[in-house]
């Protein structure tokens, strides 16, 4: 079985739990915009796998725009910035997809760019069309009132 059918199958097998956890645990406020924090942090590793200072140091500066994107994201929190992240994701999928004509990274297995560009295009996709918004709930222990709050 090739690479590539792996990576998608693990993809997919990876990205429907993680959307329904996400989603029925009403995490979506912070986990999309940390985890594509996250992403570029996986292919430095990979290139500590190959012991390749350089790698390292050139993932770092192609993971910027997307720990920039995420961290901007989860700080501010607006309809604008939901179609931020969901660009963020988006744009990293096709940089997966991509990635082994920017640069040679020996530590990243060879089924890896398809299963990580199958779950940012997916997650996504699904940023892009949902039809809820980011929770913006206030912190932990606030009372916000809504329209059927019975304290009100």
């Amino acid at each position: 079985m090739s690479p590539e059918i792996i990576g998608f199958i693990l993809g997919t097998l990876f990205v429907v739990p993680t959307l329904y956890i996400v989603r029925k645990n009403h995490l979506e406020a912070w986990a999309w915009p940390i985890f594509l924090v996250t992403l570029p942090v996986y292919y430095m590793f990979f290139g500590l796998l190959a012991m390749d200072g350089a790698v390292i140091v050139s993932e770092f500066l192609w993971g910027l725009p997307f720990i920039a994107t995420g961290l901007i994201t989860w700080r501010f929190q607006s309809q604008l910035t939901h179609y931020l992240l969901a660009l963020g994701w988006l744009s990293h999928g096709f940089y997966d997809y991509y990635h082994d004509f920017l640069f040679v990274n020996e530590g990243v297995f060879s089924w890896y760019p398809v299963f990580c560009a199958m779950i940012d295009i997916v997650v996504g996709a699904y940023l892009l069309t949902s039809s809820t918004r980011i929770d913006q709930r206030a912190p932990h222990g606030a009372h916000t009132p809504s329209p059927k709050d019975p304290l009100d």
